[in-house]
């Protein structure tokens, strides 16, 4: 499976010399915390100002400088387990098209809290425009993730193209929102389900895994 390129900074290390641009956001996190417009870094001083901005933010927190993927992006939901298999959710598209083309095309922290960015405004999901081919091997490789990494109940693998159109992961989501208005609830609504309809399949998904 292609995946980006990515380095680790611990506390208190710096950020690489190349390559830039690059993606800067927190190791861990939820809705997009600490991810601003000045994530995307297009040199290492851009890079050292964002990297000092999150450690004051979040103190102690492990950092990524990642490639950034100037393509479009995915995301694959799955509900269920290896052994009895997964719901089939439509892949998700992030539709930036509205969004400023002088803005970096991402998910800030804004697009989750804030009505008035633009990147919560302008930002829509759509049914994933992918070949058949693509769609189903992001899937195959997704069910092995699964597996691999211990996965339970549901999960979001998050996937975008880089400048030459190669997909490629970049990050695998073990809890991702179930909101109304997360991913999860998109994909379920572009399969004709509910909310409730998806929240019922990943308790499905785990009653079954308990054994009640």
């Amino acid at each position: 499976m292609p995946v980006l390129h990515e380095v680790f900074l611990p506390p208190g290390a710096p950020p690489p010399a190349e390559p830039y641009p690059a993606f800067v956001k927190p190791n861990r996190g939820d809705g997009s915390v600490g991810i601003t417009e000045a994530s995307l870094v297009h040199d290492r001083g851009e890079a050292q100002a964002t990297v000092a901005r999150l450690r004051q933010e979040l103190p102690g927190a492990d950092l990524l400088v990642q490639e950034f993927l100037s393509g479009d992006e995915y995301g694959l939901g799955m509900i269920g387990n290896p052994a009895r298999g997964f719901a089939a959710l439509p892949r998700l598209e992030v539709d930036y098209d509205a969004l400023d083309p002088s803005l970096p095309r991402l998910l800030s922290y804004g697009s989750k809290v804030d009505p008035q960015s633009p990147y919560w405004t302008d930002i829509r999901f759509r049914e994933a425009r992918l070949p058949r081919e693509v769609q189903d091997r992001a899937r195959a490789w997704c069910a092995a993730l699964f597996d691999r990494l211990g996965l339970k109940d549901y999960a979001r693998f998050d996937f975008r193209a880089d400048a030459a159109g190669q997909l490629k992961l970049m990050e695998v989501n073990p809890n991702p929102a179930w909101c109304w208005d997360g991913k999860l609830a998109h994909m379920g609504a572009a399969a004709g389900l509910r909310h409730s309809d998806v929240l019922a399949l990943i308790l499905d998904a785990a009653r079954m895994r308990c054994g009640v």
